[in-house]
């Protein structure tokens, strides 16, 4: 698992009220960092897990270039710790943008 503040394109991210959100917030750097799962075999699972200390806000996943695929999930998991991507066909990578506990 690697771990890098500041944000990935193409995040979904959770708000409690209204569900998940398309609109990607601002971050300060000191409080969110992006957590990068390893890639999937192709149409395999990818998990990117938030460390100890951190809670899950969102995530998001990755193609490898040029990949034309369809994405079958992205989402958080049940515990809502970690975040899943799924292709069909393809290696995916899955991101966690997690947020520290104050």
């Amino acid at each position: 698992m690697r771990v890098r503040k500041g944000l990935a394109a193409g995040l979904l991210l959770i708000t409690p009220a209204l569900g998940p959100a398309t609109a990607t917030p601002a971050f300060a750097a000191e409080t969110a960092l992006v957590v990068q799962g390893e890639p999937s075999p192709p149409g395999g699972l990818s998990q990117a897990t938030c460390p100890s200390g951190t809670h899950l806000t969102g995530g998001g996943y990755q193609l490898p270039p040029g990949a034309h695929d369809t994405v079958t999930y992205n989402g958080p998991s049940v515990d809502a710790k970690s975040w899943y991507a799924r292709a069909d066909h393809t290696a995916v990578k899955a991101f966690a943008v997690c947020e520290t506990e104050d």
